[in-house]
Order: C-alpha cells, then sequence, then structure tokens
C-alpha cells in the first residue's frame, strides 16, 4: 500500500505508463473482499480506470494496487496501466509499516484466553521497546490498556486469524507505534497490533514466493505523486 496523507501535497511528476498483463503480477499483500466489491462496483459505474498501479520495476511486484489488479480481473481485464519504478535501491520510495488497531467491542474476548483459542503462541512481556519490532520470529507485539504479548509466529497467519475472529471492519491503521499506544491508552481502541518491520527485500521475496503479507501490511511512501489517468474498461479487456 502507497497512499499517505500528504501524497498531494508532494510535486507532481508525469510517470510513463505501460499496460502489463495481470497474470504477469506478483502481489506482495493479500486483498480484503469488500474492498474488491466496492471497487468493481466503482469501475463500473465510472466505466473507466482512474488511477495507475505501481510496480517493481523488471521484477512485476505490485507495491501499490492490489485491490485494483483484483477488482480488474473479476471484471475480465486483462492488462492493467502500470507506473514502472526501480524499487530496492531507490530512495525517492521508503518502506514503513502500518499497526492495526481494533475499534469494535471486545465484549465476550478476554486476553490472553483468545489468543490460546485462536492457537496463537504468545510471551507476556512487561515493557515495550520498540527494538523488538526487529525481531522476525514474532510477528506482533500484543497491546491493550492492561497488558502486553509477544505472538510468535508468521504476521499473515496471526492477523488472519485476527481478522476472521473480530470483523475486518473494525480495524483502522495506525502510521506509527506512538499513536498506537495513544490510542489504547485514551479507549479508543480495544487493542494494537504493533507489526514487526518488514523490508524492501521482504516484499519482493514474498511476492516472488507466493506468500504475500496480510492485508494493509506496507506502507510505501513517495517522494513524489504521480498522474490520475482516464482508460475506458473495454481497453482492458
Amino acid at each position: 500500500m502507497t497512499y499517505t496523507d500528504e501524497f498531494h501535497d508532494r510535486p507532481l511528476i508525469q510517470q510513463r505508463i505501460v499496460l502489463i498483463s495481470i497474470d504477469d503480477l506478483f502481489g506482495h499483500e493479500q486483498t480484503v473482499r469488500s474492498q474488491i466489491e466496492w471497487l468493481k462496483e466503482n469501475l463500473q459505474t465510472l466505466g473507466y480506470f482512474f488511477r495507475p498501479i505501481l510496480v517493481a520495476k523488471g521484477l512485476n511486484v505490485i507495491l501499490d494496487g492490489h485491490h485494483r489488479v483484483e477488482a480488474l480481473r473479476e471484471l475480465g481485464g486483462k492488462k492493467i496501466p502500470c507506473i514502472e519504478i526501480d524499487y530496492l535501491d531507490n530512495e525517492e520510495i521508503t518502506l514503513d509499516t502500518w499497526h492495526p488497531l481494533f475499534i469494535g467491542d471486545l465484549e465476550g474476548y478476554s486476553f490472553p484466553e483468545v489468543l490460546t483459542n485462536l492457537d496463537i503462541k504468545w510471551t507476556a512481556i512487561d515493557t515495550f521497546n520498540p527494538s523488538m519490532l526487529a525481531d522476525s520470529m514474532y510477528g506482533f507485539t500484543l497491546i491493550t490498556a492492561n497488558r502486553r504479548f509477544r505472538l510468535e509466529g508468521s504476521q499473515q497467519d496471526i492477523f488472519n486469524k485476527f481478522i476472521n475472529t473480530f470483523n475486518s471492519k473494525n480495524f483502522e491503521y495506525s502510521k506509527t507505534v506512538e499513536y498506537s499506544f495513544f490510542m489504547v491508552e485514551k479507549g479508543r481502541a480495544q487493542f494494537a497490533l504493533l507489526r514487526t518491520n518488514v523490508t524492501k527485500q521482504d516484499v519482493i521475496d514474498n511476492a516472488i514466493a507466493g506468500k504475500p503479507f496480510a492485508p494493509k501490511t506496507t506502507r510505501h511512501i513517495l517522494s513524489f505523486r504521480y498522474q490520475d489517468i482516464k482508460v475506458p474498461l473495454e481497453a482492458l479487456y
């Protein structure tokens, strides 16, 4: 995922648009069904494709636009407008992550019981240190108003268990650890999942290996913004 709130404040640089076969693309994140359905309806209403997806040049790994790809695929699209960008050594695109916040009702659930029921290995901790997010053995650190847990295993497996248990519509996403703590401490979120750091090489490796991350994992930040487009859907079938 590439969008940030400051996207429209950055300089607009017109980019070359290329058509790439959808079947030749590799996704690094899983998708959310509700978002695909919304985009399908939106695209059909508009009748055109409005924003190119961003891919790693020479690798065909999707950096931004997973849901647009799947929506167009399900509508019968064969090719999709793309912007190819050098990725691994490009300082104009940096990688951060999103931290899930649960803002729904926890009635009937308590920790650590829910972790045990979900078959998630956990370790209780007294304090949190940001350096913990560098340890790939643990997919997440879970924080509640009163307790802290390190969750062992892959982010994909852990987060999929969470969104299958707690409605995915009740999750929001935080850009920073500090904001995640703020939301929990103020009672605006019932819990936060602090995600273990992901690297650009992880993005490429997981995509090529067919092991995508959980939805809303990565936050790619561009030093520029690129143009919208208006390509009739029939031109992509």
